[in-house]
């Protein structure tokens, strides 16, 4: 099935217009301090499946794949979810902020909505797009580009709330967050469920932090890019699956 992944791009903006333009005028927001635009998330899967059904590939058979939680290997499960909680204490102890505490009930039903919503944007960023933009530029690269536009693509719904500092530094945070992504889906045989996990604990620790009032995005993202860093460190930045040091590989 042939893939267009800057077509992909294209449509995915073009379809969010009405949502950046419903959350200017409308200027609601939804829970955790959301624009009303953040709706936009429906748009990837939407997106990957009108491409995939105007190139004559199976859309169930796509959709299906995005469920694929049985390639994980259990180990992975681990920085799956646990990463990002790690990165966001880790945040709040450096730049001296309380640690929230959050009923588990909220956790939970963040966590249940989130992975909905994960699913509907890793269908288009990492099942559609990220193979054949990897297959070009790397895996690094790929992590980068798709960062990047991933970046972009929520730029109109940071500006709605928040103040050019803040865009800067949440923008650093998504691309480094999407090289995490891009490692995770490597390593587990290119599993679209790790993304969708990894992307839910994003969105559960932002949402957390936000009712506590204590997110901060230049912590956070300085956090998350050195993480990434490490992580290019220490795997091949051409596959991010390969590690360079032997006690890496058992794994």
């Amino acid at each position: 099935m042939l893939r267009l992944p800057v077509v992909f791009f294209a449509l995915v903006f073009a379809l969010s217009v009405p949502f950046w333009l419903a959350g200017e005028v409308s200027g609601a927001q939804l829970p955790a301090g959301l624009p009303i635009s953040a709706l936009q998330v429906v748009i990837p899967v939407v997106a990957a499946v009108l491409l995939i059904r105007l190139s004559g590939g199976n859309v169930r058979r796509f959709l299906r794949g995005v469920f694929d939680a049985k390639k994980i290997p259990l180990l992975w499960y681990l920085p799956a979810l646990l990463l990002m909680p790690a990165i966001t204490l880790l945040s709040h102890g450096l730049a001296g902020q309380p640690l929230p505490q959050p009923p588990i009930t909220s956790v939970l039903v963040y966590f249940a909505l989130y992975v909905v919503a994960a699913c509907a944007e890793e269908a288009g960023w990492t099942a559609y797009a990220t193979d054949p933009v990897q297959r070009r530029c790397g895996a690094l690269g790929a992590g980068v580009l798709i960062g990047v536009v991933w970046a972009a693509w929520h730029v109109v719904p940071y500006f709605q709330l928040h103040g050019p500092v803040w865009v800067l530094w949440q923008s650093l945070f998504t691309i480094a967050a999407r090289v995490i992504i891009v490692w995770l889906h490597n390593n587990t045989g290119r599993s679209t469920f790790v993304a969708v996990l990894f992307h839910a604990m994003i969105n559960v620790c932002y949402s957390v932090s936000a009712d506590a009032g204590v997110y901060d995005p230049m912590p956070v993202g300085a956090v998350t890019l050195g993480a990434a860093a490490l992580i290019v460190l220490a795997w091949s930045p051409k596959t991010l699956a390969r590690p360079r040091f032997p006690a890496l590989r058992r794994s």
